[in-house]
């Protein structure tokens, strides 16, 4: 296997620096000693008595994977040393001519362990493990992944699947998506028709969310767990060290409880449970009867759920209904409240009331601050990391998990071989760049931060092999930031992950992305155009290039490509569109690609309103690199994002030109919280300095998924500016009515006289 090969290049270095040993979290410290020690006979044995049976079940099923059998015995190859000092989910591990394990506590020996399986190897058929010393403990206590079973609902053998997956990478905390509108996935005895009607919908949007027109699966679907199987799910991840946080949403997302129990909303309209992703108007009422039914609900959840957090969401819950409802009127005008969003402090502020005297910990997205938060509550951090850094400055408990770096719901390539997801754009190595602390709070501040978890939406997941897809190998990148003190640099991690880790996650059968050795298609600026070239992590990679370049789908010339070589586009090619075909030995089929160069491909273009950070891939080249964005299936890569109030851009001719017209596109995917804009105003300048108004377009209010104007412009000019002005504020009604909506800007083209 290649982890022999690794351990022989390093045998002659006593001392290592991080991420060199392919263990992945990488260990606090590392030192390895001369010599191995055999499993010839392929028998490992541990020391009886000390861990839990399902525990020991658990380790001797991944023991086997690795072709060793387990066995307790009083004389064992694995022993255990109980050490009071240490942190309780810290571990040193010793191996000389036994194997000692050092803890205070199991979790510390069952991540020990967990280490240990990576470092065994084997070498013509003999298994043996390098005699090494670690010491190891995590940076944060809560390393977190979530599963949307609600959207998508999974068994529960998928389930425990899922655990086991996270635990061999020292993961410690599920999060359980267990209610949104498309579903109620919980047995609850006092209402039973949560369940009965809650947890089936008739019918399921097929395709995305931004269709026109929308097509449906007319087919009933769902399913959930009973209080015997969640018990059992409990008990299953507490062996492995796993903490399960159940999540029941309220106020918003409950159309699926509404369905059963339509009294709790404000208008006791019956309906179904949706088969549409998206935001809904209508939410539990704020009435005194909505709330004791779901205290009910949280005392028949707290006696399944141990763990001292209960996450009530919280999260994207229009107030439409409560606007115009007269019990929620009473319930301001009695406490108080000024307007709604006191009103959803106050509901939040009674169920964290109610959970702090059943000695449990509210926590809660980043919504739950809007009102004024309740003094026990911990917040987790999704919108960005601006919720998080309030709610720490307040001193609250926080767990990051901004959708820039920790949404596995997201594209995590630009190939087109990858299945359709939300939109987003998520690469492994822009994961791998996320820390939990923000910057901007102090050393003090920082320590109400709790970790970091990703989130797994399923609203575009159907099964279970497609969970695995989005969450490996990202999930290796993020628990690095979550366990290390300081991590490697990404070039180390991805060596590690390639040269042990995609072996490890196969023995596993693991549905894991292959995303990273597809061809990479990189866009540069040059003198007279861009240079397009592709790269992947296969350094001695060729591709084979086939082109056409008379605006025809004929593809006439081929060219072989080394990694990273590239190929020119000049602005003299602006006429016809490029077709392009590339094949590599990566691929099962061709990647094919069409430009549409411009006159000003590849122009200067000053962002004098900068793109968001989290849809910023290329700059302002990402305008002008003759790429068109996907309105299907768009993806951070092809667009830049804003979210401002305007937005103003100056492009940059190389002289004074007739400028006849000029277009761009903008996306639409009201369900993403992205919208086109209410007007684009053009400008003409000499200089950069006067500037002459040229026209005032105001876009229209329903449009494709893409609307691309082309705006009469008839003037001469050396700079152009455009200002674009969004709407000021999503509409009621819609997911995330009142804040600023989301605009998405993608390809310039210029036409000259």
């Amino acid at each position: 296997m290649r982890i022999l090969i690794i351990h022989l290049l390093f045998c002659t270095f006593p001392i290592f620096s991080f991420g060199q040993h392919g263990i992945i979290p990488a260990p606090s410290e590392i030192q390895e000693r001369t010599g191995q020690i055999f499993f010839e006979d392929k028998q490992i044995t541990i020391q009886a008595g000390v861990l839990e049976s399902e525990t020991i079940e658990f380790l001797k099923s991944e023991f086997k994977i690795i072709g060793l059998e387990l066995s307790e015995t009083k004389d064992a190859d694995i022993v255990f040393i109980p050490l009071s000092n240490l942190p309780p989910e810290a571990y040193n591990l010793d191996i000389d001519e036994k194997i000692t394990l050092t803890a205070s506590s199991a979790s510390g020996k069952f991540y020990g362990l967990m280490t240990l399986l990576q470092w065994i190897g084997e070498r013509k058929h003999v298994i043996y493990a390098q005699k090494v010393r670690m010491v190891d403990a995590p940076a944060f206590e809560w390393r977190g992944l979530h599963l949307d079973v609600s959207r998508h609902f999974f068994t529960i053998d998928e389930v425990k699947r899922f655990i086991d997956l996270m635990v061999l990478y020292k993961f410690n905390t599920f999060h359980w998506h267990l209610t949104d509108d498309q579903g109620w996935r919980v047995e609850i005895d006092k209402y039973p028709r949560l369940t009965s009607v809650g947890a089936f919908r008739d019918s399921t949007v097929i395709g995305h969310y931004s269709d026109s027109p929308r097509k449906y699966e007319q087919q009933k679907y769902g399913g959930f767990y009973t209080k015997d199987q969640i018990k059992e799910v409990v008990a299953y991840a507490k062996a492995r060290s796993v903490d399960i946080v159940p999540e029941i949403e309220m106020p918003g997302h409950s159309r699926a409880a509404l369905a059963a129990y339509p009294e709790l909303s404000c208008t006791g309209e019956k309906q179904g449970v949706p088969g549409l992703w998206g935001v809904f108007d209508d939410i539990y009422c704020s009435k005194e009867s909505s709330i004791k039914f779901m205290q009910d609900v949280l005392d028949e959840v707290l006696e399944l759920f141990p763990y001292k957090y209960i996450h009530i969401g919280g999260d994207e819950a229009p107030k439409a209904r409560w606007d115009e409802c007269s019990e929620c009127a009473k319930v301001m005008v009695n406490n108080g409240l000024h307007d709604t969003h006191e009103l959803q402090s106050y509901f939040i502020g009674r169920m964290d009331d109610y959970l702090t005297k059943k000695g449990r910990i509210l926590i809660g997205w980043d919504e739950i601050l809007e009102g004024g938060l309740s003094p026990n509550a911990a917040v987790m951090s999704w919108r960005g990391e601006q919720g998080g850094i309030e709610a720490a400055k307040q001193g609250h408990q926080v767990v990051m998990s901004p959708t820039s770096y920790c949404y596995f719901d997201y594209y995590q390539s630009s190939h087109h071989s990858e299945p359709l997801a939300i939109g987003g754009f998520l690469p492994l190595e822009k994961v791998y760049e996320y820390s939990p602390i923000p910057s901007e709070l102090s050393a003090e501040e920082a320590k109400f931060v709790l970790g970091g978890q990703a989130n797994v939406w399923t609203e575009y997941i159907p099964t279970f092999d497609h969970v695995e897809y989005m969450v490996y190998p990202r999930a290796l990148a993020l628990i690095q930031s979550l366990w290390c003190e300081k991590k490697s640099e990404y070039e180390t991690f991805l060596a590690d992950f390639i040269l042990f880790h995609e072996d490890f996650l196969e023995s596993h059968n693991v549905n894991f992305s292959p995303s990273i050795h597809f061809p990479e298609l990189h866009v540069e600026r040059s003198d007279d155009g861009v240079n397009i070239f592709w790269t992947t992590v296969n350094k001695q990679e060729e591709f084979s290039l086939r082109t056409s370049l008379d605006g025809s789908f004929e593809l006439t010339e081929t060219k072989n490509l080394k990694n990273g070589e590239s190929v020119t586009l000049n602005k003299s090619s602006f006429a016809m569109p490029l077709n392009f075909e590339l094949q590599s030995t990566e691929l099962d089929e061709p990647l094919n690609y069409t430009f549409f160069p411009s006159e000003i491909l590849g122009a200067q273009i000053d962002l004098v309103t900068p793109a968001n950070k989290k849809f910023n891939h290329n700059g302002s080249l990402n305008l002008v690199d003759g790429i068109l964005g996907d309105g299907e299936r768009w993806k951070g890569d092809e667009w830049l994002g804003f979210r401002e109030e305007k937005i103003e851009l100056i492009i940059e001719l190389d002289a004074i030109e007739q400028l006849k017209t000029i277009s761009l596109g903008f996306l639409k995917s009201n369900g993403s919280w992205i919208y086109t804009p209410k007007s684009i105003q053009v400008s003409i300048s000499p200089d950069n300095k006067e500037w002459q108004e040229v026209t005032n377009v105001m876009c229209p209010g329903e449009t494709d998924a893409i609307y691309r104007p082309e705006i009469e412009l008839n003037s001469y000019g050396k700079y152009v500016k455009i200002t674009v002005y969004p709407l000021n504020e999503i509409p009621k009604g819609k997911g995330g009515a009142g804040s600023i909506p989301w605009t998405f800007i993608d390809e310039i083209q210029l036409k000259m006289q």
